[in-house]
């Protein structure tokens, strides 16, 4: 099935401006309802969630900010391999003090065949700030305590051709350095 690239981008902006929106509701519109997340490095300890555990991960980490931006500085679409990377910086303010936030992240997506729904993704932070973040303002639903957690099924959803976290976190940092040589020759 021949999916149009404008398709995969308007879904690709809709989960950004979801995320943007500090809107639960508006975050979730895009996701499939099989759609699963994972926040790494694995080194964090956040498990991989579900669509409902995500919605209450995203309202415990929207209830920290006043407003919230997610900016694409590049999109790298691989249609072939149905796979969406993003370059992105997250800007916000906090509620509690009005301190900025300034951060970035690499979204690995995975859309559906036709291009309409997110299927999951794989979101690269910045640790120290992760965790600086986890325990200055984070409620219970942040998650990251997952020393009894037991592997499941679920997190096998990732594997994406048997790719170890090491593997992905080369991955981001390819995609990075593509862009900074694509932003060199032009």
């Amino acid at each position: 099935m021949a999916v149009s690239k404008w398709q995969r981008m308007q879904t690709i902006d809709t989960l950004l401006d979801g995320y943007s929106s500090l809107c639960v509701a508006k975050l979730l519109e895009p996701l499939a309802p099989d759609f699963h997340h994972q926040t790494l490095p694995e080194s964090l300890e956040m498990p991989v969630r579900d669509r409902d555990a995500f919605a209450k991960h995203a309202a415990g980490v929207f209830g920290v900010f006043e407003e919230f931006r997610m900016v694409p500085r590049t999109i790298v679409d691989d249609a072939a391999a149905g796979i969406v990377a993003i370059d992105a910086q997250m800007l916000g303010t906090l509620k509690w003090d009005g301190g900025k936030w300034n951060n970035e992240c690499v979204l690995i997506v995975r859309l559906t065949e036709d291009g309409c729904k997110v299927l999951d993704v794989r979101e690269f932070v910045d640790s120290a700030k992760a965790m600086k973040m986890a325990a200055t303002y984070a409620p219970e639903e942040f998650g990251g305590d997952t020393s009894n957690r037991q592997h499941t099924e679920d997190d096998n959803l990732f594997s994406w051709g048997m790719m170890s976290s090491g593997l992905w976190i080369h991955f981001g940092i390819a995609v990075v350095a593509l862009v900074g040589l694509r932003r060199m020759l032009s």
